[in-house]
């Protein structure tokens, strides 16, 4: 992988519908040069699915990570517990034994029942919990931001969500006749559903099946900055290295980041160089392996 394959997976993270022509557009190369980047990227399994679900904030679902180390014996045993529980949506195992679970919670009640299930079948004791705060940045791409919160969806809405959940780019012709409906109309529901943030297109990435080096930063900013303005201001300055930037309601200095880098060299100095930015601490962990599951989210696509 290159600065250019991440580019392109990031495009697709946010919208796994891009056309190669629009992804040619924004990154100024050959729409040929993209189509093939992307076939490799499929066939290297570094691109494992393009994937179509519910919005978290569509069904005012909670979004929250977990993290810490993990004391287990046997993490296979522990992934299959982990999964099996209908509010896990991803697990991010790296360095130090660190585990990072995401999950969706349909209520806020549920937090404290689902961190003590994740301190017993992770075996992580007193793991931090992160609520996301709603802000979510990532490297300057055209990020899709919501219209307004006004969550509007049918039946229909459903079904061509289901149509595209385990292939997002699927032709709207194809989406049309497994919904009985027209391609006109797939085409603007799509349209709809896309502005008013009720579909999320993105793509499960595999960093495992790539030799570049992952990595997930714990970046501690100081009391008196501001952590939202702290998270963009590094991702514009150490874009394309960190692409991925989380801030937390609950957790007032935290920025947890997702990076990347070809080489130890480089992730070395990019360590270095974001110490001696406004902050109080930076701890990282190499990430190697990601898992994506589906949730009682999901379900409701199928019911």
């Amino acid at each position: 992988m290159d600065e250019l394959d991440l580019k392109i997976i990031l495009l697709l993270m946010n919208n796994s519908r891009l056309t190669y022509r629009e992804i040619s557009d924004y990154l100024g190369v050959s729409i040929n040069a993209v189509y093939k980047r992307v076939q490799t990227l499929v066939d290297l399994r570094i691109i494992e699915r393009f994937a179509a679900r519910l919005k978290p904030y569509a069904i005012n679902a909670i979004y929250t990570f977990i993290f810490g180390q993990s004391e287990t014996q046997d993490m296979d045993k522990a992934i299959t517990e982990l999964k099996n529980n209908d509010n896990t949506w991803q697990i991010a195992l790296s360095s130090r034994n660190y585990m990072y679970i995401g999950a969706m919670l349909e209520n806020i009640h549920q937090l404290d029942e689902y961190s003590s299930f994740i301190s017993k079948a992770a075996k992580i004791q007193s793991p931090k919990i992160g609520l996301l705060s709603g802000v979510q940045y990532i490297a300057p791409i055209p990020y899709i931001v919501p219209k307004s919160r006004a969550m509007n969806y049918d039946k229909l809405d459903l079904e061509i969500i289901r149509s595209l959940h385990n292939d997002s780019r699927k032709p709207i012709s194809e989406v049309a006749d497994e919904v009985n409906s027209t391609s006109n109309t797939i085409r603007r529901r799509l349209t709809r559903m896309i502005k008013e943030g009720i579909i999320e297109l993105s793509i499960d990435f595999n960093p495992e099946a790539s030799n570049d080096i992952f990595a997930t930063f714990q970046i501690i900013v100081k009391p008196s900055v501001d952590k939202n303005e702290a998270a963009q201001l590094l991702n514009e300055k150490y874009h394309p290295n960190l692409f991925y930037c989380w801030t937390f309601s609950n957790l007032p200095n935290v920025i947890l980041c997702w990076v990347w880098a070809d080489t130890m060299k480089e992730l070395t100095e990019l360590v270095e160089n974001i110490k001696k930015e406004n902050i109080d601490s930076l701890i990282f962990d190499i990430m190697y392996k990601v898992y994506y599951f589906d949730t009682w989210k999901e379900k409701i696509l199928y019911k």
